[in-house]
């Protein structure tokens, strides 16, 4: 199968508006979202410095799991959807993808 990435603005709460279609084709999801993350990584680190005081994390133990939330900023970010050989959405990321994934690791320590 082969998928091609779309960078996209992601207005809170609304549909995402794609700016961009990487040139390259990729062979598999993992390759998609790498080469997505990759191209975007200068412009997450921004986001988040810029965002850092909206992204006050919480978290909680369910039935022994730690899940963390943060609520949704009031301004855009970055991120990016991949599509199929058909045109079909099969994932999508965000900077906020990036915040909860560190905010989940440290509530973990």
């Amino acid at each position: 199968m082969a998928y091609t990435v779309k960078l996209a603005i992601f207005p809170p709460w609304k549909t995402p508006i794609p700016y961009q279609t990487l040139t390259e084709v990729f062979p598999s999801l993992a390759a998609a979202s790498a080469a997505g993350a990759h191209t975007l990584a200068s412009i997450t680190e921004q986001e988040l410095v810029a965002l850092a005081s909206q992204l006050q994390s919480r978290s909680t133990t369910v039935e022994g799991r730690t899940i963390t939330s943060m609520p949704v900023p009031e301004d855009s970010i970055h991120g990016y959807l991949i599509y199929d050989g058909d045109g079909i959405e099969v994932g999508n990321w965000t900077t906020l993808d990036v915040a909860l994934e560190r905010a989940g690791g440290e509530a973990e320590r």
